[in-house]
């Protein structure tokens, strides 16, 4: 008999650390086109530079991932990430395959479920461009680069409860369905900070909270659990 496996995940990004990337995006920023006086330039490139380094954090050219949160079906949450934040980027990808390929079991033939809020467009395809970066190779059972209505190993909960091309935040759907929503100290806006200010635990601790928020939501969405 076959068990089902299902990993919840979550991953935190920050912008890049190299000086090279962060000087291109700095440096490639266009002005309204109706800016035409070189001072004028001058000032908004230097008020909007400091955000479009901040938006690196999204793009998986650009970006970098501190932290890593899983869990299977329904065990522990568990987090990988570093002290070392700005250079252990690498290490933290290797852990996360080499811990998810502990989890497939060929001999079974089970390929795990890889479930997540909003991870079609973002933490998979992150996950996919930084392993390219760092040339680190992922397994082969990762649904990178696929959609979870084509796939049946993606189960992306703001597709599923939005739609297609669709937006809805993971505390929308908390709060709907009675779900704790997160707290305002942190989300994903204030990482970097958090991150800047030696606080990378905490960022650990709120990637966590998404996996179990994650994995609640997927239990309301499949009938497992009962509304309260």
């Amino acid at each position: 008999m076959t068990h089902k496996i299902n990993i919840f995940f979550d991953i935190e990004t920050i912008p890049t650390q190299s000086t090279t990337i962060k000087e291109h995006v700095q440096s490639t920023l266009t002005p309204p086109s109706n800016y035409k006086k070189p001072e004028v330039i001058e000032a908004w490139i230097e008020e909007n530079k400091d955000a479009a380094y901040r938006k690196a954090a999204l793009n998986g050219g650009y970006g970098q991932i501190v932290c890593i949160a899983y869990a299977v079906n329904d065990e522990p949450v568990s987090v990988i990430y570093s002290d070392n934040w700005a250079g252990d980027e690498k290490s933290i990808l290797i852990r996360f395959f080499d811990d998810i390929k502990t989890q497939y079991k060929p001999s079974a033939d089970i390929t795990p479920a890889f479930i997540g809020h909003n991870l079609e467009n973002f933490d998979l395809r992150f996950i996919y461009q930084r392993a390219i970066v760092l040339g680190v190779k992922p397994p082969s059972f990762l649904p990178l680069n696929n959609k979870s209505y084509n796939n049946i190993h993606i189960y992306d909960t703001m597709t599923e409860w939005a739609g297609k091309r669709n937006y809805v935040s993971l505390n929308e759907i908390c709060i709907a369905l009675g779900i704790p929503p997160k707290n305002d100290e942190i989300d994903g806006s204030k990482v970097w900070d958090f991150v800047q200010a030696g606080k990378i635990k905490r960022v650990a601790e709120y990637c966590a909270d998404d996996v179990e928020k994650v994995r609640a939501i997927y239990k309301r969405m499949n009938f497992i659990t009962e509304a309260q």
